[in-house]
């Protein structure tokens, strides 16, 4: 949780509610009622639970009782925001963020440039990425010789695909420090999707061959590997991010991730759902009027994100980005059951009136998150691990859509393998060859195990036949979710250009198809032949022999 400032400034510094006046004209005599405390020390307290305790909840509340004070102090509004966020209430914790934003954009020029500048990484990290531009360009503009306000700056508008305002921004940063290795790897990521390919191959080439950061040089040798695909140098590109998975798993933070939480969880599904649980209610039984859910699953790198663009340019369909909604839905069942993380045995405990309190969480929770537009249409919550979760949504939600992203197993694990993904579990074991293989090979083991017996409808979307026959595929997509096809979403590119998507597929949902992505593997014919033995029962499975 990164609030705005962390030290009391002095009574002549700007004050940190935004307001633009000096702190001794502003907060520093806020009253407070009789006995109660003041602003100043609610403000400590709150930076006390914050960054001392890590405790969220109780940071917020005391800025709630600062918002009490003065409803419009950036730093509490910022505070709320974040707290809300973390504990993953999005859409509020956003309203307060854009507020916070705003209280500081109004006085920007009397505002400390690190703060905006730290603000602005916040809102790019909860997805308002054109207030996080305002405010990396007003930090840029009061930090004109500062070089992380400049490179945070170009970060935002690459995400934007502003590709040229990102290689200007680059280029200051890079006259002001010459040899700063994310900066370089940055622009070589500008140039490569720009198709300056030795442009971007010389400059990575020096980062690596210099730099001693563990974390810059496993990014570098990561984006180096993509160079090396593209100029049909597979021996490098696949020696390189190799490199760059054995560099990142040294690093303190991937060191401390359970590399076998992912495999738990699934055996614990596999041993767990029966078919008598899997099918426990019917929708009749359950008759609660309820809509009935979409669930866009696979396994990463398969084409979820490419399905939900697509989806999201259809006017009778609302689509989720990556979210934690059925993460929440297992908390509040492990809660009701008293069962733990053992989610099987939990629903076993559970009668119907308690499935359908469930049931009601969950619709509740996706209209404080996405609106209550998210009643009126087509909701399809897209989160390609949720796979994992294919069980719970049987039992819980029998009525529910299931669209499961398919595509080539090999071009699966080699596309996660030169790809960067957040530390997580469920991403530490795609920092191995042998690592994708196996995590690939048991989340499909697990899918093939429950797709005949679970209740909800479900169809396999090939990202292939995409590709080939985009309208056939997507016509059998719409008539599953019972909507209409409508040709504008072949323009899906158009709309996902201008729209914020976290996955890393971000900048290749803004391009129209193109077929480059299919059959990659195959001049990395010999570097399959350690992992074929974990993948070839689902490249017969799925067709792709």
């Amino acid at each position: 949780m990164n609030s705005i400032p962390l030290a009391k400034p002095g009574r002549n510094e700007a004050c940190p509610c935004g307001s633009g006046r000096k702190y001794k004209h502003c907060c520093a005599d806020q009253a407070a009622p009789a006995g109660a405390p003041g602003l100043q020390q609610l403000l400590e307290t709150a930076r006390h639970h914050a960054y001392q305790r890590r405790d969220f909840a109780a940071a917020e509340q005391s800025y709630r009782q600062v918002l009490a004070l003065k409803p419009n102090h950036a730093e509490a509004l910022a505070g709320v925001g974040q707290g809300l966020c973390w504990r993953h209430r999005l859409a509020e914790g956003k309203r307060y963020l854009a507020r916070a934003a705003k209280a500081l954009l109004r006085q920007a020029d009397k505002t400390d440039g690190r703060v905006l500048l730290g603000f602005a990484e916040q809102m790019q990290i909860w997805g308002d990425m054109e207030l996080a531009l305002q405010l990396a360009r007003a930090a840029a503009k009061s930090m004109p010789d500062d070089a992380s306000a400049h490179y945070g700056l170009a970060a935002c508008l690459q995400r934007l695909n502003r590709t040229d305002a990102a290689v200007a921004a680059l280029e200051k940063v890079l006259k002001l420090v010459p040899q700063d290795a994310g900066s370089h790897i940055l622009l070589a990521i500008l140039e490569f999707d720009q198709k300056q390919y030795d442009a971007a191959r010389q400059r990575l080439e020096r980062v690596v061959a210099t730099e001693t950061d563990t974390k810059q040089l496993a990014r570098a040798c990561l984006e180096l590997s993509k160079v090396y695909d593209k100029q049909k140098r597979y021996a490098e590109a696949f020696a390189m991010f190799a490199k760059a998975g054995e560099l990142q798993r040294q690093l303190p933070e991937i060191r401390a991730l359970d590399a076998d939480y992912i495999f738990n969880r699934i055996e614990l599904f596999k041993q767990g759902y029966s078919d008598d649980l899997l099918r426990r209610w019917t929708p009749e039984e359950l008759g609660d009027a309820l809509p009935a859910p979409v669930f866009l699953i696979g396994f990463l790198r398969s084409g979820t994100t490419l399905t939900e663009q697509v989806l999201a340019a259809h006017p009778q369909v609302l689509t989720s980005d990556e979210n934690h909604l059925l993460e929440e839905l297992s908390a509040e069942l492990a809660a009701l059951a008293g069962a733990g993380a053992d989610t099987p045995a939990a629903l076993r405990r559970i009668g119907i009136d308690q499935a359908r309190q469930l049931r009601a969480y969950y619709w509740r929770r996706v209209a404080e998150e996405f609106g209550p537009e998210a009643l009126r249409k087509r909701f399809v919550n897209k989160v390609a691990l949720n796979s994992i979760e294919t069980g719970l949504i049987s039992c819980l939600f029998p009525d529910a859509k299931i669209v499961f992203a398919l595509r080539d197993p090999r071009d699966v694990c080699l596309s996660c393998a030169m790809q960067s993904f957040a530390a997580s579990p469920a991403t530490v074991n795609l920092l191995s060859w042998q690592g994708v293989a196996k995590q690939y090979a048991a989340v499909m083991d697990l899918w093939l195990s429950l797709r005949g017996r679970i209740a909800p409808a479900w169809l396999e979307l090939r990202y292939e036949d995409v590709v080939n026959d985009f309208e056939a595929s997507f016509r059998r997509v719409f008539d599953l979710l019972g909507v209409d096809w409508r040709p504008e979403v072949a323009r899906f590119h158009e709309r996902a250009a201008d729209r914020y998507v976290a996955t890393p597929s971000f900048a290749a949902v803004s391009q129209p198809l193109y077929n480059s992505a299919l059959a990659r593997w195959r001049p990395y014919q010999a570097q399959f032949g350690e992992v074929m033995p974990q993948l070839a029962r689902f490249i017969d499975a799925f067709g792709y022999r």
